[in-house]
């Protein structure tokens, strides 16, 4: 019976052999189905693609600034010695510590507070020099604060004003500190509260920094 269903068969296939292909002959495994090729891109690529636009878009917004280089200040030499010479014809209590003849000095003028200004508590003898290479600073030991002197020719960025500039306060967390230029030097005071409690310690007021501070006076110079 077999056999005759597939002699009628042989005919039909004859005349139509796309009919034929499409008869499944039984106990034949039928062959793998493959997916058909995508005509367009994949869901991956569309992300990637997606994410490379945002961080480009990202960078368009946020463009990478220069970092602010350091250079060395141009020191006016000529009027530090004037006044450090005025300053010596004067005389009258300011701290000028034993810095030795031979040493080379600090790259800025030396500026110094007034021991009468100061009233520091252990004397000079507590007083601490330190020259650096660019610049120098002093420590000034005391019962309600310390007060640390630093001058430095150092310049971060672009100065557009090369001439002195007006005492700076501005309160710190550890006390204050009063920031100026003169001779072309940037000099900062510190003022470090040593019994002072909190986020923002008041051991000293505006008005006795800036004194403090304004006090300052050239003692040394090249």
């Amino acid at each position: 019976m077999k056999l005759r269903f597939l002699l009628v068969l042989a005919p039909a296939c004859a005349l139509g052999l796309t009919a034929c292909d499409k008869i499944r002959i039984p106990g034949k495994d039928q062959p793998a189905m493959h997916a058909p090729a995508s005509s367009g891109p994949s869901s991956d690529t569309s992300s990637s693609s997606g994410n490379d636009g945002t961080a480009q878009a990202a960078a368009e917004d946020y463009p990478v600034r220069p970092q602010a280089m350091a250079s060395t200040a141009t020191i006016d030499w000529a009027a530090a010695r004037a006044d450090v010479a005025a300053q010596a014809g004067v005389g009258g209590g300011v701290s000028t510590f034993e810095i030795a003849s031979g040493e080379e000095a600090p790259p800025v003028p030396v500026m110094l507070p007034s021991l009468d200004e100061l009233h520091i508590q252990s004397g000079e003898s507590g007083v601490k020099f330190q020259p650096l290479s660019d610049g120098y600073f002093a420590v000034y030991p005391g019962a309600d604060y310390n007060i640390v002197v630093n001058g430095t020719n150092e310049v971060i960025g672009e100065r557009t004003d090369a001439g002195d500039t007006p005492m700076r306060f501005s309160p710190t967390t550890t006390g204050a500190q009063v920031a100026f230029t003169k001779y072309g030097a940037d000099y900062l005071v510190e003022f470090e509260c040593t019994n002072a409690s909190g986020e923002n310690p008041e051991c000293i007021s505006e008005e006795d920094a800036m004194s403090i501070a304004g006090s300052l006076v050239p003692v040394r110079s090249r």
